[in-house]
């Protein structure tokens, strides 16, 4: 169970007052796109009963506040719960279990959903003066809430609400990189903001480097086919094992390095039943052995 302080219960109850503008009608179910118009990828989501999408994986990050009820996501046996008034990120690529449950007082669930497509990471990108350290998925999903994401939510919202305003779209969108851009200097700013193909298939093996990948598993996310892939990859100097096998060894050095982890644990978290063939592989990459990374951490 995730736990909040004070000070982030308050930013919650002011983040959910400055969204209630994007909520839809008690009546309504289902997706609620909002500033369709203007091409930006945000939508409603309600529901008045608890449902559960099994093994769901999305081609782009997802940035997510629950405005109603709780959401769960699953990886595996292992949940992060999260209440309304927090926001989350759900990387690119993951297999996932999602559990929407409404609120008990209201019996609905609802939240508000960015969806982070190419054009909002290229904007993203453009801004940034540099890319976030580190390629790993963060072990949390959430993000601390500040003054300033809280307003610049509320900002967004403004906009997202005001359709009939001749500049509404394009403020819109700036809040909306406005949001992303605060959310790049956090945990899971990294997986926000892949943008060439390589990267984008970066994001999603990174995002479940111990999964068995073939080339058809990323292609069929990504919306392209197995030999287009093949190809943008090798015209970018690299190859789809490469990827794999350069995810799995970040992910080994990273948990090699850090306290609290065996090498049993870093070898299954890197995809690897064989810790011989895991040791071969590291000494590779690393110049060193498992445990040799361990002691000089």
């Amino acid at each position: 169970m995730m736990m909040y302080d004070r000070t982030q219960e308050a930013l919650r109850g002011e983040l959910l007052q400055r969204l209630a503008t994007l909520s839809a009608p008690s009546s309504s179910s289902g997706t609620v796109p909002h500033g369709i118009d203007s091409g930006l990828n945000v939508f409603g989501y309600c529901v008045n009963a608890r449902e559960q999408f099994a093994r769901s994986r999305f081609p782009h990050p997802r940035v997510v506040v629950v405005l109603s009820g709780t959401k769960e996501v699953w990886r595996g046996d292992v949940a992060q719960r999260f209440p309304c008034g927090v926001p989350f990120a759900i990387p690119a690529g993951l297999e996932i279990d999602l559990v929407n449950i409404p609120d008990p007082q209201s019996g609905r669930y609802e939240s508000i959903c960015i969806t982070v497509d190419a054009p909002l990471r290229q904007s993203l990108r453009a801004t940034l003066n540099r890319l976030p350290d580190g390629p790993s998925i963060p072990g949390s999903f959430s993000v601390a809430l500040s003054a300033d994401l809280v307003e610049a939510y509320g900002h967004a919202a403004s906009a997202l609400a005001d359709s009939d305003a001749a500049t509404a779209q394009a403020v819109a969108r700036h809040r909306i990189v406005e949001i992303l851009l605060l959310l790049s200097g956090t945990d899971v700013g990294r997986m926000l903001v892949a943008v060439d193909r390589t990267e984008e298939v970066e994001a999603i093996v990174y995002a479940d480097p111990s999964y068995t990948w073939r080339v058809e598993d990323v292609a069929r996310i990504l919306g392209v086919g197995d030999s287009t892939l093949r190809r943008q990859l090798k015209q970018a100097g690299t190859s789809f094992r490469e990827i794999c096998l350069s995810a799995r060894m970040a992910t080994a050095g990273a948990m090699l390095s850090a306290p609290g982890y065996s090498v049993t644990q870093a070898a299954q978290a890197a995809g690897y039943a064989s810790r011989s063939h895991f040791a071969r592989r590291v000494r590779t990459a690393h110049g060193m052995t498992p445990g040799q990374l361990r002691s000089a951490a």
